[in-house]
């Protein structure tokens, strides 16, 4: 198995180091090892977003309208909900330390999104989504 690599994550934005509890370390050693033992699961849940739909078509019209250069797509607002998601949930926007005795709370909220140009698969990176303004989210 490859080593552990080392990762600098305020090079990125502020974190913040926490120690963690017995419990959470002999879970955290399980967990790691249960995530390549044990096949994954994804869940999905349908929403209804008409509202959401319509106020984004309402938002591209006006911005065509005053002749600004933004689109907005239905991944600005998802992006924009992780986001706060993350700021609700710190922990899940974390990392464990190389000897398992830390958790790395990242203050950040850079948010990657798979995007297929005509030169395959790439992810560009979107910095603290959490910060802009939704016009700004994706630039």
């Amino acid at each position: 198995m490859l080593p552990w690599p080392k990762v600098d994550f305020s090079k990125f934005g502020e974190v913040e180091e926490v120690e963690l509890g017995r419990i959470q370390k002999i879970s955290g050693a399980n967990l790691s090892r249960n995530w390549v033992m044990i096949p994954h699961v994804t869940h999905f849940d349908k929403t209804d977003i008409t509202d959401l739909e319509a106020f984004r078509k309402q938002q591209n019209a006006e911005a065509e309208k005053r002749k600004l250069d933004v689109k907005y797509t239905p991944v600005v607002f998802i992006m924009k909900a992780v986001a706060a998601a993350l700021e609700q949930m710190p922990r899940f926007n974390s990392s464990l330390s190389e000897d398992g005795q830390r958790l790395t709370l990242k203050k950040y909220i850079n948010i990657g999104v798979a995007v297929d140009t005509p030169n395959g698969l790439v992810v560009p990176v979107f910095k603290d989504v959490n910060k802009k303004r939704r016009d700004r989210a994706v630039s």
